[in-house]
């Protein structure tokens, strides 16, 4: 799915929930997930400044550990420190949001 925009990703993030993936253990790093409430995504995007320190990636999600769950314009998913963050310390987890959603265990 190419062109990745929030209101897209709300809509993939209400189908993992209404399929009761909200958090659990993930089969790649970071090894675990909390995906966000699709109602709250702008204001935590907001609220990490993801637009200034991250441009061109979407938080939908965390691992509870400083980390957060990113996807890109592409639908490549991506974690990346919630400290430090730029788009240079994201780490390529998965190639669509499908295949991320293969290593979500619930």
């Amino acid at each position: 799915m190419a062109n990745m925009n929030i209101e897209a990703v709300k809509q993939t993030l209400k189908s993992w929930i209404n399929e009761g993936y909200i958090e659990g253990e993930l089969s790649v790093e970071p090894e675990w997930y909390i995906l966000w409430r699709p109602e709250e995504l702008e204001e935590i995007n907001r609220d990490y400044e993801i637009l200034e320190y991250a441009p061109g990636f979407i938080s939908f999600g965390g691992n509870g550990g400083g980390e957060l769950l990113v996807v890109n314009h592409h639908a490549e998913v991506f974690y990346i420190p919630s400290i430090g963050m730029s788009p240079d310390t994201a780490i390529k987890i998965a190639g669509t949001l499908e295949e991320f959603k293969g290593y979500m265990h619930q």
